[in-house]
């Protein structure tokens, strides 16, 4: 029997870092034709290695983009956040404008009548 291609694949199953019950498989199938007197063994292997490698990096990258991806999601929802806060606390400051203003005519409508009987 003669060996003239060799096909291997290579997975990995990994949770997702952030949702529950979801997980994450990439995978690669590579495939080779093997040249005349090329050892179909030590192809096999070096291919099986180049697909595990490919594989991994793949994992890391994946891994990187969804870390990087919920650090920014995370940095905008504080940001809406703060924003929410920044509007209640100038809402606040302005009603309390309002109010001193009010109590200054109040004062000022007071001291004009005279504070003759207190």
């Amino acid at each position: 029997m003669q060996v003239t291609e060799v096909i291997v694949s290579a997975g990995r199953t990994f949770n997702h870092p952030y949702e529950n019950f979801s997980n994450l498989r990439p995978q690669v199938t590579l495939k080779a034709s093997l040249s005349d007197g090329e050892d179909p063994m030590d192809a096999a292997k070096q291919l099986q290695a180049k697909a595990e490698s490919l594989v991994e990096d793949h994992k890391r990258m994946m891994l990187t983009t969804i870390r990087r991806l919920y650090e920014l999601s995370q940095t905008e929802q504080e940001i809406a956040n703060v924003e929410s806060q920044l509007n209640q606390a100038q809402m606040r400051l302005k009603n309390l404008r309002v109010e001193q203003g009010a109590l200054e005519l109040q004062e000022g409508n007071f001291e004009g009548r005279g504070a003759v009987g207190f």
